[in-house]
């Protein structure tokens, strides 16, 4: 179920400790939406609109490492066939969160 998979993805995301980088390889598009949902979510800064500064509690965590999604090759679809729908996305910790302790 959705939930269960984003709760995973939470957990993985606040187990990084800074600079820590995460990887994921999804099989399936409900499982690199929830993923995409994540992790563009830790990486988009939450300070209101209008506001002349960013605050350090709305401030990105997370740094995309990856554009996108990045898929299989045609080499490797080749060698691999079951490769053609995996999904690799990444990203790296940039800072700590309210209630962080890495």
């Amino acid at each position: 179920p959705e939930s269960s998979s984003s709760a995973r993805s939470q957990t993985a995301i606040e187990a990084l400790g800074v600079g820590g980088r995460l990887a994921v390889l999804s099989y399936h598009s409900l499982e690199d939406r929830i993923t995409k949902r994540a992790l563009v979510a830790g990486a988009t800064s939450r300070t209101p609109k209008g506001m002349p500064v960013e605050l350090p509690e709305h401030a990105a965590y997370l740094r995309l490492l990856t554009r996108g999604a990045e898929e299989a090759d045609a080499a490797e679809v080749a060698e691999n066939p079951r490769s053609a729908s995996v999904r690799l996305r990444a990203a790296e910790r940039i800072t700590t969160t309210k209630g962080s302790t890495r």
